[in-house]
């Protein structure tokens, strides 16, 4: 549900105000729990929920197979976010693409920083172009 920011099941980016304008693959992640609020690592020790830190998602890709386990992907979700609240958020080094990964990997889909990227930003959708095509 686009217009009301909702993921279920889904890998989310959004852009990085000025840093994507000169960099167009750098942007903020996050991962959609089985009720479509969105989670990510948003800061040192801090992980947002249903408040994605950059406003808006503008990619979203969403995870084959997810849904027939709910408990299981809200369960790997909660794992990684418990695991990320005791970090420090490090730019290039532990960042929200690797909360992202790591929360793909406890559920048993093994990604890490640039897979989780590749997969929500090579095979993802836009959603400007649901708001686009729904006017």
């Amino acid at each position: 549900d686009i217009a009301r920011q909702r993921f279920p099941y889904a890998v989310v980016w959004g852009p990085l105000g000025p840093l994507t304008l000169c960099c167009p693959c750098v942007g903020h992640m996050g991962i959609g729990d089985s009720q479509g609020r969105v989670h990510d690592f948003n800061g040192p020790y801090s992980i947002g929920v249903d408040q994605f830190m950059v406003g808006c998602v503008w990619r979203y890709a969403v995870v084959h197979d997810a849904a027939s386990a709910p408990s299981e992907w809200d369960a790997a979700i909660e794992r990684a976010d418990t695991t990320y609240k005791r970090r420090m958020h490090n730019i290039c080094c532990d960042n929200c693409h690797h909360h992202v990964g790591a929360a793909l990997t406890e559920s048993g889909r093994p990604h890490g920083l640039l897979s989780s990227w590749f997969l929500c930003c090579l095979n993802g959708n836009c959603t400007w172009c649901h708001y686009r095509n729904d006017a």
